[in-house]
């Protein structure tokens, strides 16, 4: 947002950029007002978390002579940004890696052993569900593998880990990817489908979305 002395009249053709300035690695993109005194952009993806220089330039057609540059770019105002983990986004990675390996989620049946409360469950599933929704999949990406090897093998797929924990927003996302309908009528060592996961943990609406 900008204040009043960063604020000038719009002239016809001049754009507005966010430059982030990192250790390693600088970003540039493009900025859109969404008010009289805000500009919005899409935050890029950074290789490491530390706080760097952002540093809003506008650029405008200029009037030079021939040869020279037609565009004038100006600096209109520096502040500091601050790159964090996303753990969800690390979450998401993991969980994407783990299709098809049949021992890949064994290591999230341990939550099982921790109380989670609901309200950690639905922000969990409201944040993952979004790093999911914009993650890049590997190339022949599917629920149960890039490689479908037998299908009717017993395994913990991705839609069971989202009924046990009640991620609907996830499970949306993960019914939508190859290889849903197998995940469904799959199941884990338990002999559970993802379907029974969720009516024995009393997620009904999930339990509903599953049964379709």
């Amino acid at each position: 947002q900008l204040c009043d002395e960063e604020q000038t009249e719009n002239e016809e053709g001049e754009e507005y950029f966010l430059l982030f300035s990192g250790s390693s690695q600088s970003h540039l993109t493009s900025a859109l007002w969404s008010g009289h005194d805000t500009l919005h952009t899409l935050c890029p993806a950074h290789d490491c978390c530390e706080s760097v220089q952002v540093t809003l330039c506008r650029a405008r057609p200029g009037h030079l002579p021939a040869g020279e540059s037609p565009v004038s770019v100006v600096a209109v105002a520096e502040q500091r940004f601050n790159f964090v983990q996303d753990l969800a986004f690390d979450m998401a990675q993991f969980l994407v890696s783990t299709a098809g390996r049949p021992d890949g989620l064994e290591g999230a049946l341990l939550l099982d052993e921790c109380q989670i409360p609901l309200e950690e469950c639905e922000r969990l599933d409201e944040s993952l569900s979004l790093a999911l929704r914009h993650l890049d999949l590997p190339d022949g990406w599917n629920l149960l593998g890039t490689h479908l090897r037998n299908i009717t093998e017993p395994q913990e797929t991705l839609v069971h880990f989202a009924a046990r924990w009640g991620l609907k927003r996830v499970a949306v996302w993960l019914l939508l990817q190859p290889g849903a309908p197998e995940a469904l009528r799959l199941t884990n060592r338990q002999g559970a489908t993802p379907a029974s996961i969720a009516q024995q943990r009393s997620h009904r609406d999930l339990h509903q979305l599953l049964t379709k």
